[in-house]
């Protein structure tokens, strides 16, 4: 008999399919079982060496020896007659047939019960992480399974010869991901978040982890003469497989740009089985313009918007004035112009009402073109937010979301507008985290999370966010504003505030709002001549600008005597007044200055519904920190009835709705309802926790009120203001030191 069949017989074989599938299983539950009990590392290995040494020893045993009736015997002490080896084979088989089995389920358990690294886990996302957990003073919840129907499109590579066609490429790149963002049923992550992996050499898998997502597309694009060429591929990230691939060479024209891109659009909806509704389909497949020279300005107006950059903002707005010039009926290029004007008002030295004005007329003309656009619905929203039509705004920022649902900037907007609300931090919350899900990659998404977190008094959360973005993005200007930020109003630490603000301005030198932060900063020290300093910058880059008019009326309101106040405040008014940002300020200015009857008159010329009982609620949502002044006001001007109900239900805003929403509520004023109460116990108990929190900002501003004489004479009181005095002489002082050492 040959050896081959004597090994078949004495069931070698099959002894060792058993081991080695047996072993195979011990392996996993080792695995399993080790991280649990916490093995070491070197257990795992051991358990290893000694199943393979057991191989070659069970193989011999099979060889040497054989199962019998009357027990294990050696094999050439049983008769070939008496051998009941076919027997055994056959429970071999059963063995086999049962381990393997075993082995089936154990890898179908593995596969589909959640145990694969599904949870994104970036930079990014780490922040938002970190503050939830914070946030919840608990471990965060475990990240969702990442949806098949989730796709990353990283920047197309430049293949033309020229450097200048960058630009092209990295506009189909964008006009693509637009294209994708409409299709409802795919998660498609937005443009900023994908385009720190240009050039990058990491795999597909880490990156797709990293964003979150279970398909990545790469592409390339090649301009030459009056030819295009687009080759793409998508990529199932789990596999590192191509799902699909193409390459299109085209003549260069506007409508080629766009069928191609609806063709990969179509194509990647059927490779992901993302089904696409009617309208989806038609505005995936529409043409948004027909010609290439408005196409090609419209391309560059984008990627100089995306700077956030003052000079180059200003730079976008005549790329797209040019896209609409050749191709009146560009939507798209109005919303660019649009949203380019409304950047420019809150980055750069435009004035907001003039900006916004300008935003209102370009995105009423790009829905006109097409009602049908999200874009420019989300920045109708921005238009109605800044008039103070709320109820319009969040219309509009559902309809964009509903249109474009992909569509990162309408959540972050939408979010922005929530925040005015205490009531709806949750509803905030919820639409800032879907904008960074979507856009993980986005500083000021990132930022604006941070901020959401602030918004509840969670004071760590944003702190710990802001540290970390500053780490990410160093350049990202916004980060050291909000920082300085959290430092003046809830650590009162002006002097760390305005480091920051130094160091945002080191950013962005051209911006007002760097500047009129780090004046507002310096009147909180009560230092008159770094604020006068800082406002001639401001008037150099823009004398109108309202920041600069507000900067000139501190100077005189708070270093120039009553006087000089009144006379800066009846210049300042018209400037002011009709802007929802300082009209209700005009109102306490002139009550500081004993002018009720002007007080009165500025409110409601500011916001008429405070005598419009039906729409208190609206406005307290928003407007809960002047109520109560306003209502003192109405009480002493003749509208005793109304003042009364008026404070009563703003009292009751601040003891019952608000306390079970935010922390920190003694920096939301609530001394001024105290006060306006006849509850001086009440006030003086608020100014004590403000002051043992370090809320210490505009104490100057607010304690000029008239409702603060009950308890001016107070000794405690007169101890508090002492205190704060010293504090911010001391930091007064450290800022002077930090500025001698050569810090701004």
């Amino acid at each position: 008999m040959s050896l081959f069949a004597e090994l078949k017989r004495r069931n070698v074989f099959r002894v060792g399919i058993a081991y080695a599938i047996a072993a195979w299983i011990i392996l996993q539950v080792t695995d399993v079982v080790g991280e649990i009990m916490q093995l070491p590392e070197w257990g795992g290995k051991l358990i290893l060496l000694m199943l393979a040494a057991g191989l070659p020893l069970a193989l011999i045993f099979a060889w040497a020896f054989e199962l019998t009736p009357e027990g294990i015997k050696r094999d050439k002490d049983v008769d070939r007659s008496e051998s009941i080896t076919p027997q055994t084979g056959k429970k071999l088989n059963n063995t086999i047939l049962i381990l393997m089995a075993l082995a089936i389920v154990y890898l179908l358990v593995d596969k589909f019960s959640g145990n694969r690294p599904d949870s994104v886990s970036t930079p990014a996302a780490e922040v938002a992480q970190d503050a939830a957990q914070l946030e919840t003073e608990s471990a965060p919840d475990s990240a969702p399974a990442i949806s098949r129907q989730s796709i990353a499109v990283l920047p197309f590579d430049n293949r033309s010869p020229r450097a200048e066609d960058e630009y092209f490429a990295e506009g189909i790149h964008d006009d693509l991901l637009t294209n994708l963002s409409r299709i409802g049923a795919l998660k498609v992550i937005s443009r900023t978040s994908v385009l720190r992996y240009r050039d990058t050499e990491q795999p597909i898998p880490e990156i797709a982890r990293e964003l979150g997502v279970a398909t990545v597309m790469e592409g390339a694009v090649q301009r030459s003469g009056n030819q295009v060429r687009i080759n793409v591929q998508l990529i199932d990230a789990q596999t590192d497989e191509h799902l699909w691939a193409e390459i299109f060479d085209r003549e260069l024209t506007a409508e080629n740009l766009f069928a191609i891109q609806s063709e990969i659009s179509e194509a990647i909806a059927g490779a992901l089985k993302a089904t696409l509704s009617p309208e989806e389909e038609r505005r995936v497949n529409e043409l948004p313009t027909q010609d290439l020279a408005a196409y090609d300005a419209f391309l560059r107006g984008r990627q100089l918007m995306t700077t956030r950059n003052s000079e180059k903002l200003e730079r976008a707005i005549q790329e797209f004035k040019t896209a609409v010039t050749l191709d009146p009926q560009f939507a798209l290029a109005w919303v660019g112009m649009a949203d380019s004007y409304a950047l420019l008002s809150d980055y750069g030295s435009l004035p907001q009402s003039e900006g916004r004005q300008q935003q209102k007329k370009a995105v009423q003309r790009a829905l006109e073109i097409d009602p049908g656009l999200g874009e420019a619905h989300a920045s109708m929203g921005g238009v109605y937010h800044f008039l103070g039509q709320h109820a319009a705004a969040d219309a509009a920022y559902r309809k964009a979301i509903e249109l474009n649902p992909n569509y990162a900037s309408a959540y972050q907007w939408y979010a922005l507008r929530l925040s005015q609300n205490p009531l709806r931090i949750d509803e905030q919350l919820e639409m800032i985290r879907k904008a960074a899900e979507l856009d993980p990659g986005s500083p000021i998404i990132q930022l604006n999370l941070g901020m959401a977190y602030l918004n509840k008094g969670q004071v760590d959360a944003a702190t710990r966010q802001l540290e970390r973005l500053r780490e990410l993005y160093p350049d990202f200007s916004r980060t050291y504003l909000a920082h300085a930020y959290i430092q003046a109003f809830f650590l009162g630490r002006l002097d760390q505030a305005i480091e920051s603000i130094w160091l945002s301005q080191r950013k962005d030198r051209g911006s007002l709002l760097n500047l009129g932060a780090e004046a507002w900063f310096y009147r909180q020290l009560g230092d008159a001549q770094a604020v006068e300093r800082i406002l001639e910058e401001m008037q150099a880059l823009n004398p109108e600008h309202p920041d600069t008019v507000n900067a000139a009326l501190d100077v005189s309101f708070y270093f120039g005597g009553d006087a000089a106040a009144r006379e800066a405040l009846d210049w300042a008014t018209p400037r002011l007044a009709h802007l929802p940002r300082y009209d209700t300020d005009i109102g306490h200015r002139r009550l500081m200055l004993g002018d009720v009857t002007g007080a009165r008159e500025a409110y409601l010329k500011a916001e008429p519904r405070w005598q419009q009982p039906e729409a208190w609620t609206e406005l307290l949502s928003r407007k809960y920190q002047d109520a109560c002044v306003v209502a003192w006001v109405f009480e002493r001007t003749n509208d005793l009835d109304l003042g009364v109900r008026l404070r009563r239900e703003a009292t009751r805003y601040y003891t019952e709705y608000l306390p079970g929403l935010i922390d920190h509520l003694d920096v939301h004023l609530p001394e001024l309802c105290h006060l306006a109460n006849g509850e001086p116990e009440k006030a003086i108990q608020n100014l004590a926790t403000q002051l043992e929190h370090g809320h210490l900002t505009d104490w100057g501003h607010w304690h000029r009120l008239p409702l603060f004489d009950p308890i001016r004479e107070d000794p405690r009181y007169q101890t508090m203001l002492q205190q704060r005095d010293e504090s911010l002489k001391e930091q007064r002082n450290r800022v002077a030191m930090m500025a001698q050492d050569g810090s701004t």
